[in-house]
Protein backbone atom coordinates (compact mmCIF):
# COMPACT_ATOMS: atom_id res chain seq x y z
CA UNK A 1 0.00 0.00 0.00
CA UNK A 2 2.79 2.36 0.87
CA UNK A 3 4.75 1.64 -2.54
CA UNK A 4 1.11 2.31 -4.37
CA UNK A 5 0.96 5.64 -2.20
CA UNK A 6 4.64 6.49 -3.36
CA UNK A 7 4.39 6.08 -7.25
CA UNK A 8 1.02 7.54 -7.21
CA UNK A 9 2.75 10.34 -5.42
CA UNK A 10 5.82 10.42 -8.16
CA UNK A 11 3.52 10.07 -11.39
CA UNK A 12 1.59 12.74 -10.25
CA UNK A 13 4.45 15.11 -9.97
CA UNK A 14 6.17 13.80 -13.52
CA UNK A 15 3.35 16.04 -15.77
CA UNK A 16 3.82 19.19 -13.87
CA UNK A 17 7.58 18.95 -14.12
CA UNK A 18 7.37 18.43 -18.06
CA UNK A 19 4.97 21.40 -17.81
CA UNK A 20 7.45 23.69 -16.28
CA UNK A 21 10.13 22.43 -18.14
CA UNK A 22 8.27 23.40 -21.64
CA UNK A 23 9.25 26.89 -22.82
CA UNK A 24 6.81 29.60 -22.97
CA UNK A 25 4.48 30.28 -25.80
CA UNK A 26 6.24 32.37 -28.86
CA UNK A 27 4.93 35.54 -29.12
CA UNK A 28 2.08 36.23 -32.27
CA UNK A 29 3.53 38.75 -34.89
CA UNK A 30 2.24 41.99 -34.79
CA UNK A 31 -0.91 42.00 -36.69
CA UNK A 32 -3.63 44.34 -37.87
CA UNK A 33 -5.69 43.78 -34.52
CA UNK A 34 -2.63 45.38 -32.83
CA UNK A 35 -4.17 47.87 -30.30
CA UNK A 36 -2.99 51.23 -29.92
CA UNK A 37 -2.30 52.36 -26.70
CA UNK A 38 0.05 55.12 -24.78
CA UNK A 39 2.68 52.32 -24.03
CA UNK A 40 2.98 51.81 -28.04
CA UNK A 41 1.17 50.23 -30.55
CA UNK A 42 0.65 45.79 -29.59
CA UNK A 43 4.07 44.13 -29.21
CA UNK A 44 6.16 47.82 -30.26
CA UNK A 45 6.73 49.67 -27.26
CA UNK A 46 8.15 53.24 -27.07
CA UNK A 47 11.58 53.11 -26.30
CA UNK A 48 12.47 50.03 -27.50
CA UNK A 49 15.38 50.36 -30.14
CA UNK A 50 14.58 48.79 -33.81
CA UNK A 51 16.24 45.48 -33.00
CA UNK A 52 14.16 44.88 -30.08
CA UNK A 53 10.84 45.94 -32.10
CA UNK A 54 12.12 43.65 -34.81
CA UNK A 55 11.85 40.46 -31.81
CA UNK A 56 9.14 41.67 -30.17
CA UNK A 57 6.75 42.29 -33.63
CA UNK A 58 8.19 39.31 -35.30
CA UNK A 59 8.13 41.70 -38.06
CA UNK A 60 10.60 43.05 -40.71
CA UNK A 61 10.91 46.71 -40.13
CA UNK A 62 12.62 49.40 -42.35
CA UNK A 63 15.17 51.13 -40.88
CA UNK A 64 15.43 54.47 -42.68
CA UNK A 65 18.14 57.26 -42.96
CA UNK A 66 19.28 60.14 -40.78
CA UNK A 67 16.76 62.94 -41.28
CA UNK A 68 18.58 65.42 -39.03
CA UNK A 69 21.21 64.72 -36.34
CA UNK A 70 20.09 61.29 -34.34
CA UNK A 71 16.88 61.57 -35.82
CA UNK A 72 14.97 58.43 -38.21
CA UNK A 73 11.83 57.59 -39.70
CA UNK A 74 11.28 53.66 -40.39
CA UNK A 75 8.80 51.79 -41.81
CA UNK A 76 7.01 48.69 -39.78
CA UNK A 77 6.27 45.80 -42.44
CA UNK A 78 4.18 44.78 -44.11
CA UNK A 79 3.40 48.12 -45.64
CA UNK A 80 -0.26 47.59 -45.36
CA UNK A 81 -0.47 48.04 -41.72
CA UNK A 82 0.73 51.92 -42.21
CA UNK A 83 2.88 51.67 -39.07
CA UNK A 84 5.48 53.87 -38.90
CA UNK A 85 8.20 55.04 -36.74
CA UNK A 86 10.40 58.15 -35.03
CA UNK A 87 13.20 57.11 -33.61
CA UNK A 88 15.45 59.48 -31.63
CA UNK A 89 18.60 58.66 -30.73
CA UNK A 90 18.54 55.11 -31.60
CA UNK A 91 15.29 54.65 -29.35
CA UNK A 92 11.39 54.90 -30.79
CA UNK A 93 9.93 57.86 -29.63
CA UNK A 94 6.41 57.82 -32.26
CA UNK A 95 4.35 55.31 -33.74
CA UNK A 96 2.45 56.48 -36.37
CA UNK A 97 -0.63 54.70 -37.86
CA UNK A 98 -1.98 55.82 -41.04
CA UNK A 99 -4.25 52.96 -42.15
CA UNK A 100 -7.43 51.25 -40.91
CA UNK A 101 -5.65 48.37 -40.00
CA UNK A 102 -4.99 48.98 -35.87
CA UNK A 103 -7.85 50.04 -33.42
CA UNK A 104 -7.30 52.11 -30.16
CA UNK A 105 -8.88 50.09 -27.00
CA UNK A 106 -11.75 51.71 -27.43
CA UNK A 107 -11.65 50.85 -31.22
CA UNK A 108 -11.16 54.22 -33.15
CA UNK A 109 -9.39 53.86 -36.17
CA UNK A 110 -7.98 55.83 -39.02
CA UNK A 111 -10.78 56.53 -41.32
CA UNK A 112 -13.20 57.29 -38.19
CA UNK A 113 -15.45 60.65 -37.98
CA UNK A 114 -14.51 63.29 -35.02
CA UNK A 115 -18.38 62.64 -33.95
CA UNK A 116 -17.04 59.31 -33.35
CA UNK A 117 -13.82 59.76 -31.41
CA UNK A 118 -15.53 62.47 -29.34
CA UNK A 119 -18.26 59.63 -28.18
CA UNK A 120 -15.60 57.31 -27.09
CA UNK A 121 -13.18 59.72 -25.60
CA UNK A 122 -14.27 62.68 -23.50
CA UNK A 123 -10.92 64.01 -22.66
CA UNK A 124 -9.69 65.38 -26.00
CA UNK A 125 -8.00 68.18 -25.68
CA UNK A 126 -8.05 70.30 -29.52
CA UNK A 127 -5.20 72.16 -31.55
CA UNK A 128 -4.68 73.51 -34.19
CA UNK A 129 -2.19 71.86 -36.82
CA UNK A 130 1.34 73.89 -37.34
CA UNK A 131 1.47 72.64 -40.54
CA UNK A 132 -1.99 72.95 -42.65
CA UNK A 133 -4.67 75.22 -41.58
CA UNK A 134 -7.33 72.53 -42.44
CA UNK A 135 -5.96 70.21 -40.44
CA UNK A 136 -6.64 69.74 -36.36
CA UNK A 137 -5.02 67.56 -33.73
CA UNK A 138 -6.46 65.62 -30.95
CA UNK A 139 -4.75 64.60 -28.10
CA UNK A 140 -5.01 62.41 -25.09
CA UNK A 141 -2.45 63.08 -22.37
CA UNK A 142 -1.71 59.31 -20.54
CA UNK A 143 1.16 58.98 -18.11
CA UNK A 144 4.15 61.23 -17.97
CA UNK A 145 5.12 62.13 -21.10
CA UNK A 146 2.74 59.41 -23.01
CA UNK A 147 -0.03 61.08 -25.30
CA UNK A 148 -2.07 60.15 -28.14
CA UNK A 149 -2.76 62.58 -30.95
CA UNK A 150 -5.78 62.06 -33.67
CA UNK A 151 -4.82 64.09 -36.72
CA UNK A 152 -8.35 65.17 -38.40
CA UNK A 153 -9.15 66.29 -42.27
CA UNK A 154 -11.12 68.76 -43.21
CA UNK A 155 -13.85 67.11 -43.82
CA UNK A 156 -13.84 65.62 -39.52
CA UNK A 157 -12.38 61.94 -41.03
CA UNK A 158 -8.84 61.35 -38.91
CA UNK A 159 -6.27 60.30 -41.16
CA UNK A 160 -3.51 59.44 -38.64
CA UNK A 161 -3.19 58.07 -35.03
CA UNK A 162 0.25 59.08 -33.65
CA UNK A 163 1.17 57.59 -30.08
CA UNK A 164 4.30 58.87 -28.33
CA UNK A 165 6.47 60.66 -25.65
CA UNK A 166 6.61 64.70 -25.91
CA UNK A 167 8.38 66.35 -27.19
CA UNK A 168 8.63 64.25 -30.45
CA UNK A 169 5.21 63.33 -30.55
CA UNK A 170 4.49 66.80 -31.07
CA UNK A 171 6.79 67.68 -33.82
CA UNK A 172 4.13 68.28 -36.64
CA UNK A 173 6.91 67.10 -39.49
CA UNK A 174 8.88 64.42 -37.66
CA UNK A 175 12.39 65.07 -38.02
CA UNK A 176 12.21 67.35 -39.94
Amino acid sequence: MKRLLALTAVLALVPAAGAAARPAAEPRPLDGNAVIGFEGVGPIELGMTIAEARKASRRGIVGGSEVTTGCRHDTVLPRRFGLTTLRFKGKIRVLYVNRTAMPTAKGIRVNDTLNRLRSKYSALIERPSDVSPETRIFELHGKGTREIQFSVNAQDKIFQIATGLRPEVDFSEGCA
